[in-house]
């Protein structure tokens, strides 16, 4: 195939700017004399050590080295004097069902990602090998590369599905989803400015996203960058160079199908570019991973071609590497640039001596600005922070109790008291129950048999009644205590049912299905008091009022229905809502409701859906029975996969959500912040449940498992604000002056007088919401009102705002101290001064803060103000000894 010109799509207009096209030049003024005779060039060490494909090569800042392999293994490796690499002890990690397609290291070397065939990357403990949790592709699709941001607070994942997913890395959650290829994306990496990444798929698209904005359209395209595809992406790690009045300007590499490697000046800021600079021509078959090494100078390709080149940052070919057997697939530098690992489809990891000045018998150190993994203190704070947060989580909630039924799915399920766990089974047609303190089974499933599928299950404690709904259009009441059936029901229609709910003093049943309708039982007489009809579509919702006054349904066709149970009450519903576009599967009343005002009843409802969605409701009944729904929040963490189950813990407090992404998630209901993710589950969980003391969840999956959590005393207490941060207590604190302060560092200067002018301190500024902004601040604009909410939100969850994120680089110069940031012991690129007159890097103190310390690092004093002050003066003495390196190479 002939080749084709690249062509150009942007969204902004094209602004005519200087090119950068002296990398070399500009790389040697971040590095000591550190040019490799690479004449010397020779293997250090042969890996042997997976039984496929090596996929991925990785090192971390420490020099520790991880690989994946096609067969389902990865592996975490340390230097040892006189041996060299030798895995760890917890090596190999080994949870992934199919291949690992690729392996990534934190920015600090404390966590490892793995991204596999499977639809799952999972995040790893580098120093105990302890699983610190896993993402789930949407659509559970193959997962072709994955990577950290900068700074650690972002993970982005890619695949077949052709999307770029943005995980926060401390909670888990779904940040984002970006469409933009219509193909697999196999490269995707962040800028050195991680609010802005570049995507690449099989059809030859790049395209470059800000990862901050509100809109899903890129900020540039490129058609046909390579022929036949796009395989890898990277950013010098280092190399920013200010453009004036552009922004930044970063220098990319791409390898692709075309037998080509293609370097890119990327312009961030105030204008977005992706601009050609030239094309690194040797390879004779796909090059399939590149990688730049400011430190040492050199760009490396790995290839089809059984070979690794290395590259001078000018485009000249200084060296071919020759070792492999068949394909190589990766490659990666080691922190200083004098190694040079290579993966390939020989099954074997080549570690090159780059240098030729490193032998097995040396230690292997990193330079003064590594942090190392066996002093805890020494590790940067923001990574700290994460794993402290995914470790919490693990401490906040235990699996107590897995029971397994081979070949049996599982719909519905509860607990009975503390003791007794229930679960309605679909193949099996019958109920199962085990005593959680025995773990042996009770006999139920002979009692409490249906002809078809078993679809749900409720229990009521006042009659010691367990109620079981079946497609066999019949529900079954069963005596818990006494193991005896004790009656029974049969659907009007004979149709399937779906969903049955016992009302709160266990007077009332609800029970729908796939007749569209929602029939209303007596419990003690078994008699049918109304039937409810208006549904288009299959009911699989229900839900109670805490009054047992009311009942909402929820079908397949999206809609909510509120209805009167009262016994002179219309069977016309009250009021309808669309909910859920693809349909609703769940829904649950608050036990607390909302209080009365003005003879009003003010309810609060769950309600999960196809859609991915969950949405809390403010439901309204007024005294003439007048009522509406409002939604009041939307939770989206749960990605694109459907959301089965919904329940409110019993002090209402928390809410707990099923999903067909496999996990279980607790969300605090008054700040909306999802606190827990439960996983374990290896496929969709169809529903969950608390127990009545709010201590214990309960629930069950189609992998033929029922699975019985404990919520250990920081959740169980269900205290809204339970993820809050110290930083907020500290936020509250703060003067009018500190917040204009902030909001001049966040772009909003602006703001500062009408912040001022009403007063808002500290403990205004936390609780701000949407309608103060327009009723008390008078910011009429959509877009001003957005940015300050979301910036706000960033700064109680992670005490850092979403926009200034400053470029990590790591430099080995000899330059005066005070350039050097105390935390770090890395040269400055945004210095601040903290109240007490001492200078770091913002991104440095930023992450001290966020572990909840209020001291000083240096003296360990009380800083009486977080504020921190930008020390103008000091980075343009380090921007002027920068360009003078430059000037003088």
């Amino acid at each position: 195939m002939g080749r084709r010109t690249p062509s150009y799509r942007y969204n902004r207009r094209r602004q005519p700017k200087p090119l950068v096209d002296d990398w070399e030049n500009l790389a040697r003024a971040y590095r000591s004399d550190m040019s490799w005779d690479l004449s010397a060039v020779s293997k250090l060490q042969t890996l042997s050590i997976h039984r496929s494909d090596v996929n991925s090569v990785v090192f971390g800042r420490n020099f520790t080295l991880a690989t994946g392999s096609s067969d389902k293994k990865a592996e975490v490796l340390k230097w040892e004097k006189d041996s060299g690499y030798v895995g760890t002890p917890f090596s190999p990690l080994k949870d992934h069902k199919y291949g690992v397609t690729c392996v990534d290291f934190s920015p600090y070397g404390t966590i490892l990602a793995t991204a596999s065939v499977d639809g799952t990357t999972i995040l790893w403990d580098v120093i105990s090998g302890e699983k610190l949790g896993s993402f789930v592709q949407p659509g559970n699709s193959a997962v072709r590369v994955c990577n950290f941001s900068c700074r650690s607070t972002l993970l982005l994942t890619a695949g077949d599905c052709g999307a770029v997913n943005l995980w926060d890395v401390s909670t888990k959650n779904l940040q984002r989803t970006l469409f933009g290829h219509e193909e697999a994306v196999y490269a995707a990496s962040f800028a050195p400015d991680e609010s802005y990444l570049v995507s690449g798929c099989s059809a030859g698209f790049l395209n470059l996203w800000d990862g901050a904005a509100t809109h899903s359209k890129p900020l540039a395209t490129i058609d046909d960058a390579h022929d036949l595809g796009i395989c890898c992406i990277t950013f010098a790690p280092s190399l920013v160079s200010s453009d004036g009045g552009f922004g930044k300007l970063c220098l990319m590499a791409t390898s692709g199908q075309d037998h080509s490697v293609k370097l890119w000046n990327v312009t961030l800021g105030l204008d977005y570019d992706i601009e050609p600079l030239r094309v690194l021509q040797g390879h004779s078959a796909s090059v399939m991973c590149v990688r730049i090494s400011t430190t040492a100078g050199l760009i490396a390709s790995a290839s089809g071609d059984k070979t690794v080149r290395l590259w001078d940052l000018s485009g000249k070919c200084v060296k071919v590497l020759e070792g492999h057997d068949r394909y190589v697939t990766s490659c990666a530098f080691s922190p200083d640039g004098r190694l040079l690992a290579s993966g390939s489809n020989d099954k074997h990891v080549i570690l090159w001596n780059l240098s030729g000045t490193v032998s097995i018998d040396e230690e292997l150190k990193g330079s003064s600005s590594e942090y190392t993994l066996t002093t805890e203190e020494m590790w940067p704070q923001y990574e700290k922070l994460c794993k402290s947060r995914m470790l919490q989580e693990k401490e906040g909630v235990s699996l107590k109790a897995t029971f397994t039924v081979p070949k049996v799915d599982f719909n519905s399920c509860l607990i009975i008291g503390n003791k007794i766990i229930v679960a309605a089974a679909s193949s099996s047609k019958c109920v199962f129950a085990w005593d959680l303190d025995t773990e042996e089974e009770l006999d139920l499933a002979s009692i409490c048999s249906h002809k078809y599928a078993v679809n749900s299950v409720a229990y009521a404690p006042q009659l010691e009644m367990l109620a079981s709904a079946s497609s066999d259009g019949t529900i079954s009441f069963v005596n818990v205590t006494s193991s005896e059936r004790i009656g029974g029901l049969y659907h009007p229609s004979g149709g399937a049912l779906r969903v049955c709910r016992f009302s709160p003093d266990a007077s009332l049943l609800i029970a729908a299905g796939d007749d569209e309708k929602a029939s209303l039982w007596r419990v003690k007489s078994e008699s049918l008091i109304k039937q409810f009809e208006g549904h288009e579509a299959a009911i699989y919702g229900a839900a109670f009022s805490p009054d047992g006054q009311y009942v909402v349904t929820g079908c397949f066709n999206g809609n909510l229905k509120l209805w009167d149970c009262r016994d002179d009450s219309s069977t016309e519903a009250l009021t309808t809502q669309e909910a859920h576009e693809l349909g609703v599967t769940s829904c649950d009343f608050s036990p607390k409701g909302l209080g009365q005002t003005r003879g009003q009843h003010r309810l609060l409802l769950a309600s999960g859906g196809n859609d991915s969605l969950i949405k809390l409701w403010q439901v309204t009944i007024g005294p003439e029975t007048v009522a509406s729904f409002t939604l009041w929040q939307t939770f989206t963490d749960h990605g694109t996969d459907n959301v089965m189950a919904v329940a409110f813990a019993p002090s209402g407090k928390l809410l707990a959500s099923a999903a067909g992404d496999k996990t279980i998630r607790l969300w605090d209901v008054s700040s909306g912040v999802c606190i827990q993710v439960m996983e374990g589950h290896d496929r969709y969980v169809t529903g969950c449940a608390f127990a009545a003391n709010g201590a214990l969840l309960v629930s069950c999956s189609s992998d033929h498992t029922v699975k019985v959590w404990q919520l250990h005393e920081s959740i169980a207490c269900e205290s809204a604000g339970v993820e809050n941060l110290a930083i907020e207590n500290m936020i509250s604190k703060w003067t009018s002056e500190e917040v204009v302060n902030w909001l001049a560092e966040i772009g909003l200067g602006d703001l500062g007088h009408v912040f001022e002018s009403n007063e808002i301190a500290g403990e205004r500024l936390i609780h701000l919401n949407e309608a103060e902004l327009i009723s008390q601040l008078n910011i009429e604009e959509e877009s001003v009102r957005k940015q300050v909410l979301t910036e706000l939100q960033w700064l109680k969850t992670l005490g850092v705002t979403s926009k200034k994120k400053a470029v990590s680089r790591s430099m080995t110069i000899a330059a005066p101290v005070e350039y050097f940031c105390p935390i770090t012991h890395d040269i400055m690129v945004e210095p601040v001064t903290t109240g007490d007159g001492h200078t770091y890097e913002r991104a440095a103190i930023t992450e001290w803060f966020l572990t909840g310390k209020t001291t000083s690092p240096l003296t360990n004093i009380e800083l009486g103000s977080l504020t921190l002050t930008p020390n103008f003066e000091l980075q343009n003495r380090i921007s002027e000894f920068l360009a003078q390196r430059l000037s003088s190479e």
